[in-house]
């Protein structure tokens, strides 16, 4: 109930703050004026209704402050460089940790990083075998398990 009866306030303060539903400015004076000439000047202005909690309108409210340039978001350009680029291939040294025919793998490495290795050449590789692997991101999508997801180039015994 009180919250009907204070939006309904802050509707009637919002409405005679804008000047009505637009009627001519000499049928309504703005709200806080001073009434025309036919009132005595010395007497106090009326007081509203309901005082507002909404904060004074701007009278401009599409301008910026000075103080911030405006920031062209359009890009200049397309990109010179490629933004896909697919990183080099590299050397990976670990243990097989999850080993068979594939086409999945995993391998983990001696500072605990783990890997999920696929490769669609079809090679089978022994849990727990220490190996060295060449890979390059993987271009597939496929749940390999945890890990970073890369493609097996190459795979080396390390003895």
């Amino acid at each position: 109930m009180i919250r009907r009866m204070a939006i309904c306030a802050a509707t009637v303060a919002l409405v005679a703050v804008s000047g009505g539903c637009g009627g001519s400015p000499a049928a309504a004076p703005p709200a806080g004026a001073t009434p025309p000439s036919s009132a005595p000047a010395s007497s106090p202005p009326a007081p509203s209704a309901a005082p507002s909690s909404l904060p004074p309108r701007a009278t401009n409210p599409t301008s910026l402050p000075s103080s911030s340039p405006p920031v062209d978001r359009r890009p200049s350009g397309p990109p010179r460089d490629p933004t896909d680029t697919i990183k080099k291939t590299s050397w990976v040294v670990g243990t097989v940790t999850a080993g068979g025919s594939g086409p999945c793998y995993r391998l983990t490495t001696d500072d605990g990083t783990q890997y999920a290795l696929y490769s669609g050449d079809g090679i089978t590789l022994v849990k727990g075998d220490r190996i060295k692997i060449n890979t390059k991101p993987a271009l597939v999508r496929i749940s390999c398990g945890p890990g970073r997801f890369v493609e097996i180039v190459a795979v080396e015994p390390v003895r």
